[in-house]
């Protein structure tokens, strides 16, 4: 076992030279560091990794707004907000907080990629062959943004940080890691990693009650009696997933997210206080912020529309409220339906009529006038988002 006094650096933010908004690490402006995956943000969860191997004093550098920081920064380390041009002088800076204050050596961890390292082995590695940087490697050579460095080695720590992790003195070790990477550099990224969780190919476990094999519920969450939800699936904290609604194919619903009714949500995962509007199917994508990243067709589409896909209420008073008026909506206005509503129904003479009559259905169906013009298919893809006409289709 590792007895130094060990710590760490992690590090939420680019390597390139000025932070882009077309990054490859950012989705819908926010990293994929911060998206929520079965119930907790993976920084937090490379966070609760750390901790898991008694590595407890953890300094957390971002250059990204404090507004856009997920909830619960404050049990998961020591966060400091920086600029985009000074996130690597930050760093530096932390890493001297934390020799100055005793620490051993120093752990390193810029999350882009997403691994499931031990760092016990790491260090271990480090210690044996009594290296003063250690760079962790995939199978190819290729960084995984993970180094183990000497507190002591300030000038070699210095070197590091000034060119973005991107290269290392001479004199480095290699640490080859073959276990479980993902680069979580697009949606599709995002998307695996929450099947393998579903399907606990990984240690990433969803933050919830396992109330049937496969299907986790989180605190709070509500799902409607006349509702289906087939395993795997995850429905985050505070969520609800109303009347007929069905969730399935390895579906992460995060916190606080709402599927109105009728709608099927089919491999999907989505960010919290995200709205599914009613009668919908929604499949093979990622959504939230009003956006719709269709992974089959590789495309990223935005709602101006709030009733198909949109926010919820960041608030709960407002979510009560909004629930309470679509009853009071619903109930009178299914009430004055059926008191005057005209009936359709046609009484047959007799019995034997009734059963030698055809079926209304096999009758041919009336042409569909079209009240726009048509759209070029290859101008907006069809079958994104299908509201369907009748329940039950």
């Amino acid at each position: 076992m590792v007895t130094v006094d060990v710590r760490a650096v992690v590090v939420v933010g680019s390597n390139s030279d000025a932070r882009e908004p077309e990054s490859s690490e950012l989705i819908s402006g926010t990293p994929y560091a911060f998206a929520d995956v079965l119930g907790k943000p993976v920084v937090f969860r490379v966070v609760d990794r750390l901790r898991k191997y008694d590595i407890r004093a953890i300094t957390v550098v971002t250059d990204t707004p404090a507004e856009l920081w997920p909830t619960g920064t404050a049990v998961h380390g020591n966060w400091i907000a920086s600029s985009s041009e000074q996130l690597w002088k930050c760093a530096e800076q932390a890493f001297t907080d934390l020799a100055q204050d005793g620490a051993e050596l120093i752990l390193v961890v810029r999350v882009g990629t997403y691994t499931e390292i031990d760092y016990n082995d790491v260090l271990q590695f480090h210690l044996e062959r009594q290296a003063h940087i250690t760079a962790t490697v995939d199978d190819n050579g290729d960084f995984l943004d993970l180094c183990a460095i000497n507190a002591s080695r300030r000038n070699d720590a210095a070197f590091i940080f000034r060119h973005r992790m991107q290269e290392f003195r001479a004199g480095c070790e290699s640490y080859i890691f073959d276990g479980y990477i993902n680069h979580l550099s697009s949606p599709n990224h995002l998307r695996q990693l929450a099947i393998e969780g579903l399907m606990q190919r990984v240690q990433l476990a969803p933050e919830g009650e396992q109330i049937k094999p496969g299907v986790w519920i989180g605190r709070g969450a509500q799902v409607h009696k006349r509702a289906r939800v087939l395993s795997p699936a995850f429905i985050g904290a505070g969520s609800r997933v109303r009347a007929a609604a069905v969730v399935t194919r390895c579906t992460s619903l995060e916190h606080h997210t709402v599927v109105d009714c009728g709608t099927v949500v089919e491999n999907v995962s989505t960010f919290p206080y995200t709205y599914l509007g009613a009668g919908l199917d929604v499949t093979h994508s990622v959504v939230g912020h009003s956006k719709l990243f269709n992974l089959k067709r590789d495309v990223e589409v935005e709602f101006a529309d709030p009733r198909l896909i949109g926010e919820a209420s960041s608030h709960a008073p407002l979510r009560a409220l909004g629930s309470l008026l679509s009853l009071a909506s619903f109930f009178p206005a299914q009430f004055l339906r059926g008191l005057f509503a005209p009936s359709h129904r046609e009484c047959p003479a007799s019995l034997p009529e009734a059963i030698a009559a055809p079926a209304a259905a096999l009758d041919s169906p009336a042409p569909v006038k079209a009240t726009a013009p048509a759209v070029d298919a290859g101008e907006f893809p069809s079958q994104l988002v299908i509201a369907r006409r009748y329940g039950n289709e």
